[in-house]
């Protein structure tokens, strides 16, 4: 497989390909805090709670004398309620009790008559009304406007931080590691090759045969490629970063040359890239035993043209327009909920909500998940 053709000096690098699908996976994971957030926050401040907040207040914990309008978010009995419950409030000279009113969220049941709620009033202005909830932090929070309690926000922040970093390293393994343009060198390995269509490869474990498995049955070394047909009548896979649906029927026949700079220990696949005579360049990774052993076999000259351009082919690079069906409406579903959560509402039905808003894309991306088709395994 001879061909004019000539490899080009330089090859792209794959940094905004890394930097996207990392940049979703970050979003994704704060659009999931900001529904949980959403979620456990209660964002409605009464017109009793912005008066009260203006002037001389105290918060006191006084008995429950009535509870009415009980809203809950299940029927368990201890499912979380909203209801309004009447306090009395006390006389600063000695007079009658004033009742008062309030709404409260309850994460566990529903307070009785008897039992108590922290209550903010005015002493001097009863006519204020008065604010009420489980602790005095919440019902601080409320005259303040906080939706969510302050001292939740270290747990919020060392969460966020954990999983933000997960995101990005799962970003990483989609997309691979990022890495910069790379100039082809008279050291470098250049086959002609030809893809040959999609396979599954089994490479080598540590300590055991080729598709040794796990307790679970998996194998360790197996994943799925694309693999090209070189000069020296060897299939080298190649492992690539876009979607394997996508790339196989686009490529498969087309010429052009397997590139990769031998370096390394042949443990850690080889960073690797092919380019097409059209002028598109595919990168990926080539198994490093693989990689190591053709390296090491006799090569020829790398016919390199200095004036040879190239285009980055990402197929898409897991960007929107590739996004399944059923991912796009767990999306949609997702945006919809957070829109709902944005709504001045209390209620139990908020933290279901935000499971809503998390669970949606998952679902969705598992019910549009395409059924792999069988294909020939590889073994090297």
């Amino acid at each position: 497989m001879s061909g004019p053709v000539l490899v080009p000096a330089t090859v792209h690098g794959t940094r905004w390909v890394w930097i996207r699908v990392t940049a979703v996976a970050v979003a994704v994971v704060n659009t999931a805090v900001l529904a949980v957030c959403l979620g456990f926050a209660q964002p409605e401040r009464s017109d009793s709670a912005a008066a009260i907040a203006d002037v001389d207040h105290v918060i006191e914990e006084l008995p429950i004398v009535s509870v009415t309008h009980v809203d809950a978010a299940g029927s368990s009995p201890r499912s979380s309620t909203m209801a309004v419950y009447t306090v009395n409030l006390p006389s600063t000279d000695g007079g009658r009790s004033t009742p008062a009113t309030f709404r409260a969220y309850n994460s566990r049941g529903v307070r009785e008559v008897g039992d108590t709620y922290e209550v903010a009033y005015a002493p001097g202005q009863p006519g204020l009304g008065a604010v009420g909830a489980v602790s005095v932090q919440a019902v601080e929070g409320q005259l303040s406007g906080q939706a969510l309690p302050s001292r939740n926000a270290l747990s919020i922040a060392v969460g966020w931080a954990v999983v933000a970093v997960l995101a990005v390293a799962v970003g990483t393994g989609v997309a691979s590691r990022p890495r910069g343009g790379r100039r082809v060198g008279d050291d470098w390995v250049a086959l002609r090759a030809v893809a040959a269509g999609q396979a599954e490869y089994v490479e080598e474990v540590d300590g055991g045969d080729v598709g040794t498995r796990d307790k679970k049955g998996n194998s360790a070394g197996r994943y799925a490629c694309l693999t090209f047909r070189t000069d020296t009548g060897e299939d080298v896979p190649l492992a690539v970063s876009a979607k394997l649906s996508a790339a196989v029927p686009l490529l498969t026949g087309t010429q052009g040359w397997l590139l990769w700079n031998p370096r390394g220990d042949g443990k850690a696949k080889a960073a690797a890239d092919f380019v097409a005579d059209d002028g598109w360049q595919l990168p990926g990774r080539v198994p490093g035993a693989v990689a190591a052993r053709i390296a090491s076999g006799p090569r020829g000259p790398v016919p390199i043209d200095t004036g040879r351009c190239t285009r980055l082919l990402e197929l898409g690079g897991f960007w929107p327009r590739t996004v399944p069906v059923g991912l796009v409406v767990g999306l949609l579903v997702a945006a919809a909920a957070v829109g709902a959560l944005l709504v001045p509402v209390n209620g139990g039905w908020r933290v279901w909500t935000a499971l809503v808003v998390v669970l949606a894309p998952i679902l969705g991306q598992l019910l549009a998940k395409e059924a792999s088709a069988p294909a020939a395994t590889v073994k090297r």
